[in-house]
């Protein structure tokens, strides 16, 4: 989609190499997934979706902008970043990472993080991404930085923005199959539900235990 005029606010690419593989935290998965109406972006559906189907709905929606993206494969090397390319450009220009956190604030450290790869790696530019919020030192972290910082309210607008039929390939892309049960880190499979038998707080693990140990916690009700 070369020539493409992007939405105001959007971030360029650069033509630097990305090596961003540090591993970070998935987050949280709900324990019952609630009735959402999946006939129509919401607030409320982007809750919705697990940690892996946000992602790859942010990458879907920088390709609607004209971007390539590519997601990095699940695994303690990555899982929860895209790499963003220009036009024909070989290596990434920008770095993205994701958060499905309903509940809880993207803090300072995180972004540290970013800007730490951001700034290793010679990347001009970054994008955070969260279906919640961030923390006002996140925020004044990244002032000045050329890290984008978008939240919940900020993504569904973007969105919205779109053309309607582009809308509704997202919303497709989003909500077909099982959008709600976590997807496993390491093994990219979904996640199972489990109470400790010698009691404690339930759950998710990994299906392939014991060969896999990858655990989330359960997101706390509203």
């Amino acid at each position: 989609r070369g020539g493409m005029v992007l939405p105001t606010g959007t971030p360029t690419l650069s033509r630097e190499h990305d090596l961003y593989s540090e591993w970070k935290e998935v987050g949280q998965g709900d324990l019952e997934p609630k009735d959402v109406d999946t006939s129509r972006w919401s607030l409320e559906l982007l809750n919705a979706l697990e940690w892996k189907r946000f992602e790859n709905l942010c990458a879907a929606y920088f390709e609607e902008l004209g971007f390539r993206a590519k997601t990095v494969r699940a695994g303690p090397d990555g899982g929860v970043d895209i790499h963003l390319y220009a036009e024909d450009d070989s290596h990434p220009g920008m770095i993205v990472q994701c958060k499905a956190w309903r509940t809880k604030l993207v803090g300072v450290s995180l972004i540290r993080e970013l800007f730490g790869v951001m700034t290793a790696d010679k990347v001009t530019e970054g994008i955070f991404a969260t279906t919640g919020g961030f923390s006002d030192d996140a925020n004044g972290f990244a002032r000045g930085k050329n890290i984008h910082l978008i939240n919940g309210d900020d993504f569904l607008a973007k969105l919205l923005a779109l053309p309607p039929d582009r809308q509704q390939a997202l919303l497709k892309l989003a909500t077909e199959g099982d959008f709600t049960t976590p997807t496993c880190a390491s093994c990219g499979v979904k996640m199972v539900f489990r109470t400790p038998k010698a009691g404690g707080n339930p759950f998710w693990g990994c299906r392939n235990y014991p060969r896999c140990t990858t655990k989330m916690q359960v997101a706390k009700s509203q």
